[in-house]
């Protein structure tokens, strides 16, 4: 389904002064705050964020009360000449002042939504990352592939600490490759298919990406709809949960509301200087296939994961920003 013929999703486009101003901010935390240690720093930029611009903040409030799945901020100023080549992702990024200015920005949004947080098996436990194509990973169900379709997932899925927010930086996109998207709300899931899903019958193992998560033996059973009954929270990875030949009925509900999603996803596209931020506890998402020239030019995002509660993961988070959620929490619900 294309971004047009679904419920579209919610754009708040910077003016020109309030685009100013956050990239002002920006410029403070490059300037003044790279020296600190990265703990700190991150409770500087927290502070900092305060003083987004009235506008850029009323929308994010209202985005996170309203329990809304998907909001694209547009109009955030960047220069493309000075960001350098779109990098492999398993590359160190390149240490660019517009680079690190981009980065400013997407903390700061990420920073008054919640606290950045990232995972420490996927890639050292960086909270900004690179989302990138990668020779040799085209056809993989990793944020690396490209000529394959990356199938539509909630984040991290498998684990009872996933991000509440998923927030994408687009800083180039040539060939104006979609991001798919739906929130659970907008996908018709009838009786008896509905309760099942509420029933702990499903196992959802981590992906290839989450290095420290391969020892784990065999994951829990969770359910795929949890919360209220008419505006659930979704754990979904179809590509990633095993089918048991022995519950045919939870096979079957499984396959079905994989249908109903496929059915009802809508495409966002972006363009350099959008950030797409996903309630992820809400809705699923993924990418659609494309070309990758490996030129230096390909699409390329900066994302940064969000949490609305950091006690949650409190004793459970590792690396220099203490922000790094490890993989093997016991894998049950805190």
């Amino acid at each position: 389904m294309s971004e047009d013929a679904a419920r579209p999703i919610t754009r708040v486009p910077l003016s020109q002064a309030d685009g100013a101003a956050l990239r002002s901010l920006a410029d403070r935390v490059v300037a003044k705050m790279s020296d600190d240690s990265p703990d700190a720093r991150l409770h500087k930029i927290a502070l900092l964020s305060q003083e987004l611009p009235v506008m850029l903040r009323r929308a994010l409030v209202d985005f996170r009360l309203s329990g809304d799945s998907g909001l694209v901020l547009g109009g955030l100023p960047l220069a493309d000449a000075d960001l350098g080549t779109s990098p492999p992702v398993t590359a160190t990024p390149p240490q660019r002042d517009e680079l690190a200015r981009a980065d400013a920005m997407l903390l700061l949004v990420a920073s008054f939504l919640g606290y950045p947080i990232s995972q420490a098996g996927v890639d050292d436990g960086r909270l900004v990352r690179d989302i990138s194509p990668m020779p040799g990973h085209e056809t993989t169900q990793l944020g690396s592939s490209s000529s394959g379709e990356l199938m539509w997932h909630n984040e991290d899925a498998y684990h009872p600490l996933r991000p509440d927010w998923i927030c994408l930086l687009c800083l180039r996109n040539p060939d104006s490759t979609a991001t798919s998207f739906v929130p659970i709300t907008e996908v018709p899931i009838e009786e008896p298919t509905r309760s099942l899903l509420f029933q702990p019958r499903f196992r959802i193992e981590p992906d290839s990406s989450n290095a420290s998560s391969a020892a784990v033996a065999e994951p829990p059973a969770v359910a795929v709809l949890t919360g209220d009954r008419r505006r659930p929270f979704v754990r979904l990875d179809p590509a990633f949960m095993i089918r048991d030949a022995a519950d045919g009925e939870a096979c079957d509900a499984l396959e079905t509301v994989i249908k109903a999603v496929d059915e009802r996803l809508q495409d966002v596209r972006l363009a350099p200087g959008e950030i797409l931020i996903i309630g992820n506890l809400r809705s699923v998402h993924g990418r659609r296939s494309f070309t990758a020239r490996y030129d230096g030019r390909d699409r390329w995002l900066r994302v940064v994961h969000a949490t609305a509660d950091l006690r949650r993961s409190e004793g459970l988070r590792t690396g220099d920003h203490g922000r790094a959620v490890l993989a093997d929490v016991g894998l049950a619900q805190r």
